[in-house]
């Protein structure tokens, strides 16, 4: 029995061995490592011996073995498509920027196009070297026309964007980007959206379109619009989903630490402060200094310090004239407040105006649903 056992006891060592043996030997075919995720920089294709993070760029190492270079695997990551960016004096920087941002995390081709190649100059004095001319640009399978100082009498212009456009796959405009796109006929029987102040105009230059002021971007297929400014970062996610899905863009999001959320996202036109922000505008003329701007889609209210000339009397019946005249509020039988109507939607606000000083005055505007 004792024989038996040793035997047996034997037997196992040998396997544990031959085991641990073969595991060494696997490991001998192929080397492991660490190296630095893809960033495009000289790291990438450096190879570390431990664990811990890039002395480049700073991002976290992972193991691997060696001849499997970072950039061989295909995760459905990098869409191989070209983006032509339309870029014009005036030109909002977000517009593009964050568009750009976006597409270039997704592995695109992003390049700039001007009417010529001289330096433009965005909305806030930043300058660019166009990439391209509308002569030379290489033909794209995306193009986004960013807003700003849109001109829409610049048929050079707008001739090239009816021009790319027949030629991509996709048109994207962010803000008043969508008036060249109404300019060039490609939002006929759309729908569409631009930033809410432009709302109104927008309905003007593209008659036939349905223009939508409670959105974040339109998708109609191959033309696609969103509202203001980081509403351009949102509809450029939503285009990359097209083609990597959106568990991919979603990590992409996440990565470029931006909460997107293609469910509930935010709409400025969906906010009850459309309906402050006109009695705001009236005291532009003053020295004012804004003390609450808060709310929801249900309510808004402002408050504010002024400074003025005017007597009391005379700054309430600036901001009732333009309440009645330009925002089309009806007075409630309750004095200072006031009723709207808007899309079967009741509202009420209430006018507070206190002289707390000489010449200074707190006013307080309240908007609610009801």
């Amino acid at each position: 029995m004792k024989k038996v056992f040793i035997f047996i006891l034997l037997g196992l060592v040998v396997s544990v061995n031959a085991a641990q043996a073969q595991d060494r030997t696997i490991l001998n075919l192929k080397k492991l490592y660490f190296q630095c995720p893809p960033c495009n920089l000289p790291c990438d294709t450096v190879h570390f011996a431990a664990a811990g993070a890039c002395s480049t760029c700073g991002m976290r190492l992972y193991a691997a073995y060696r001849g499997y270079e970072n950039t061989q695997g295909k995760h459905a990551e990098y869409i191989n498509k070209k983006v032509a960016v339309l870029i014009f004096p005036g030109v909002e920087i977000i517009d593009f920027t964050g568009p750009w941002e976006v597409f270039g995390a997704a592995g695109m081709e992003v390049y700039s196009v001007s009417s010529n190649d001289e330096a433009v100059q965005t909305s806030m004095g930043m300058k660019i070297k166009p990439d391209y001319t509308f002569k030379n640009a290489p033909v794209p399978d995306i193009v986004l026309v960013p807003g700003g100082n849109v001109d829409i009498s610049d048929l050079t212009t707008v001739d090239w964007v009816l021009k790319t456009s027949k030629q991509s796959q996709y048109t994207m405009s962010v803000c008043t980007g969508a008036f060249y796109l109404a300019a060039a006929g490609l939002l006929d029987n759309q729908k569409a959206t631009t930033n809410y102040p432009a709302i109104e105009q927008l309905r003007q230059l593209a008659p036939s379109a349905t223009v939508l002021d409670s959105v974040r971007f339109v998708d109609n297929g191959s033309i696609i619009t969103s509202a203001g400014l980081s509403s351009g970062i949102d509809a450029a996610l939503h285009l990359v989903s097209r083609y990597v899905g959106k568990a991919q863009t979603k990590k992409m999001a996440v990565e470029l630490e931006y909460a997107w959320n293609d469910e509930q996202q935010f709409v400025r036109g969906k906010l009850a402060d459309k309906y402050a922000r006109d009695v705001l505008n009236v005291f532009t003329p003053f020295d004012y200094e804004l003390t609450t701007y808060k709310g929801d889609e249900q309510k808004w209210q402002v408050s504010l310090k002024v400074n003025s000339q005017l007597s009391k009397q005379e700054l309430q019946s600036l901001v009732e004239f333009q309440l009645k005249e330009a925002m089309d509020w009806k007075p409630a039988e309750v004095p200072l407040q006031w009723k709207l109507t808007n899309e079967n939607i009741h509202w009420k606000s209430i006018l507070e105006l206190q002289e707390t000083a000489k010449n200074t005055f707190a006013v307080h505007f309240n908007v609610q649903k009801v």
